[in-house]
């Protein structure tokens, strides 16, 4: 089964260059997750070519609450809210 990808938002460390942080939104169909993968690749500060890469996985309410203010949460709540237009409003 596939694991589906979408970008959420990516914030460039330095112009031209390809490190950053990455927040991605994962579907895993086989184990039916669902979760906010966060990866962060930077320079090595004490090497010129070593880059460095980490990666953490939030459930969606983890991440709601820890995001508070940044554009990849904006973003999931926008994707989320355009899933469920038109669904039943429970108040």
């Amino acid at each position: 089964m596939p694991i589906y990808k979408r970008e959420l938002a990516f914030r460039a460390e330095n112009p031209g260059g390809h490190t950053g942080e990455w927040w991605h939104l994962i579907l895993d169909t086989e184990a039916s997750g669902l979760w906010v993968e966060h990866t962060r690749i930077h320079q090595n500060p004490h090497s010129e070519s070593a880059e460095q890469q980490s990666e953490q996985r939030f459930g969606i309410n983890d991440f709601l609450m820890l995001a508070e203010g940044q554009e990849a949460r904006t973003t999931l709540l926008a994707a989320m809210t355009e899933l469920f237009k038109g669904a039943v409003r429970d108040h």
